[in-house]
């Protein structure tokens, strides 16, 4: 065989090779080394997922990862954990996570060792009692006493993106259970329209003594709106539009807003 043919058959093998481990010559991925963006996550990338109640699918059979053996559970039922959290972020970003999804470091996931996937799980960082719904989709984390990865929007959102790791308390969500709401998960019913401050103020003091509510004027480029909230039930925020309605107000919002 000519040195010509050589080097294309040996081409050839490489990229065969590269396109069955899915990854670059040097590894899965292409950082050595876990990163956090260059922009800190949205509000919209840090609310709580909606829950929907999936069945149990793939990643779900027994493994091994390090010398240790794993048998995650086959079925939601009661089930919550003291322990440490990680974050993991841009080296795992775009790649395949357990169940076959695509692991996205701006959605709220998280990763753990033995809970069905997916499931939907609330976890509270007990040194600052924030809180935040994510959806495990993966597994891991597999250093140390570490019981869940949560991906970096979901970490930045109860504050264990600013300290590394943090003791947190899971609780797993079981279908047709309604999640509390975390503390994050906050509501504020708004009131525009208004042709200046004077009018908004007006509205103000006759809504607050009607409705006996609190309520503020918030004024943003030269716009002026009626703020009633924040309120941790959204039902709670729901009556009280219809409430403002029955008084001639028609420019009621509903806004989702997070805890400072």
């Amino acid at each position: 065989m000519d040195k010509n043919k050589s080097s294309i058959l040996l081409t050839a093998l490489c990229i065969a090779l590269m396109l069955v481990q899915g990854c670059a010559p040097t590894g899965r991925y292409k950082d050595k080394y876990d990163s956090a963006p260059v922009r800190p996550p949205t509000l919209t990338e840090q609310q709580d997922p909606r829950i929907v109640h999936e069945p149990v699918g793939r990643g779900n059979l027994p493994y091994k990862v390090f010398g240790k053996h794993y048998t995650p559970m086959k079925e939601r039922s009661p089930f919550s954990q003291k322990g440490t959290a990680s974050w993991y972020g841009k080296k795992f970003h775009g790649h395949l996570t357990s169940n076959g999804e695509v692991y996205n470091m701006f959605g709220m996931s998280a990763a753990h060792k033995t809970l069905p996937l997916p499931s939907y799980v609330r976890v509270t960082n007990l040194a600052n009692n924030k809180s935040a719904i994510v959806r495990v989709n993966d597994r891991g984390p597999f250093h140390q006493d570490r019981v869940i990865d949560l991906s970096y929007a979901a970490a930045f959102k109860i504050g264990v993106y600013d300290t590394g790791t943090a003791n947190v308390n899971i609780e797993l969500i079981l279908p047709g259970e309604e999640p509390l709401p975390t503390e994050s998960s906050l509501y504020q019913v708004t009131l525009t329209g208004f042709k200046n401050k004077l009018e908004a103020n007006e509205s103000l003091k006759g809504l607050t003594i009607m409705l006996n509510h609190d309520a503020a004027v918030h004024e943003k480029d030269e716009q002026h709106k009626v703020v009633f909230g924040p309120f941790k039930n959204k039902v709670q925020a729901t009556d009280l539009i219809q409430k403002i309605k029955q008084f001639g107000y028609q420019s009621v919002n509903l806004e989702s807003v997070l805890a400072p």
